[in-house]
C-alpha cells in the first residue's frame, strides 16, 4: 500500500512538472480605460442619495413605532407594561441592527468609492 501512494505521489509530481502553457500576445490597448474614474462621482451620487433615503425611511418608521410603544406604555395597566416591555426588546434590538447595517453600508461604500 505504501509502495502504491509513493508511486502516484511520484507520478502526480512528474506530471505536475511538466505543465507547459503557449499564450500568444496579449493586446493590452483594450484594457487602458480599466482606471478611468469616469462614472465614479455619479455611482457615488446615486449611491448616496439611495442610502439617505434608506436611512430617513427606516428612522421615520423607527420614531412612529416608538412612538406608539410610548403611549401604549404610558395609557396600559401594570400587567400590560410588562408585556409591551418584552415586546421593546426585539423593537431595540431591530433598532440597532438597522441603524448600524445602514451606516456600516455606508461606509463600505465610501472606502469603495475612494479606491
Amino acid at each position: 500500500m505504501k509502495k502504491i501512494l509513493l508511486f502516484l505521489i511520484l507520478l502526480i509530481s512528474i506530471l505536475s512538472i511538466a505543465n507547459f502553457a503557449y499564450a500568444g500576445s496579449i493586446d493590452t490597448n483594450s484594457y487602458r480605460d480599466i482606471y478611468l474614474t469616469t462614472g465614479v462621482s455619479d455611482l457615488r451620487n446615486k449611491a448616496g442619495m439611495a442610502i439617505q433615503i434608506v436611512q430617513i425611511i427606516g428612522t421615520s418608521v423607527a420614531l412612529v413605532a416608538l412612538i406608539i410603544l410610548g403611549i401604549k406604555y404610558m395609557i396600559s395597566s401594570p400587567d400590560e407594561k410588562a408585556t409591551i416591555k418584552q415586546a421593546a426588546v426585539p423593537y431595540v434590538i431591530g433598532v440597532i441592527i438597522f441603524f448600524a447595517a445602514a451606516n456600516l453600508v455606508a461606509i463600505v461604500i465610501s472606502f469603495a468609492m475612494d479606491m
